[in-house]
């Protein structure tokens, strides 16, 4: 009888600890911001994200719009856009990339989308393409 009540408040300790290491890696990731910086008065920008369990709906974004949503796993979330008749993909968190950074920002110019950790440095991610 004692093995059994070892066995059970040891068991419940194993699943404390697990479950406060996954909150805490989930408090650690990312809060993702799309940009659309497309030129003024250009038609609105569509895009989509997904990871492997969880998918985005479709978005639409006017110039100077933003959307941001919080990383709720630990895995690549893949991106696509449409703008006129054009698309473009890109990652918008990537692990190991961004899992250490607060928020990771993706920005929609006419050449291209971005990627940035502070809004200062920007990085080429992928350019538009036509359909």
């Amino acid at each position: 009888m004692a093995t059994w009540i070892h066995f059970l408040l040891f068991f419940n300790f194993a699943l404390c600890v697990l479950s406060a290491r996954s909150i805490q890696d989930q408090a650690n990731l990312p809060t993702i911001e799309i940009i659309n910086s497309l030129p003024a008065n250009s038609e609105p920008v569509r895009f989509y994200c997904a990871s492997n369990n969880i998918t985005l709906s479709m978005r639409s974004l006017s110039m100077g719009e933003v959307y941001q949503w919080k990383v709720v796993e630990k895995d690549t979330y893949y991106c696509a856009a449409e703008w006129k008749q054009y698309f473009s993909s890109w990652y918008g968190f990537e692990v190991p990339r961004d899992e250490n950074h607060g928020i990771v920002y993706s920005l929609m110019k006419e050449d291209g989308i971005y990627t940035s950790w502070d809004k200062a440095n920007w990085v080429l991610q992928n350019t538009w393409r036509a359909k």
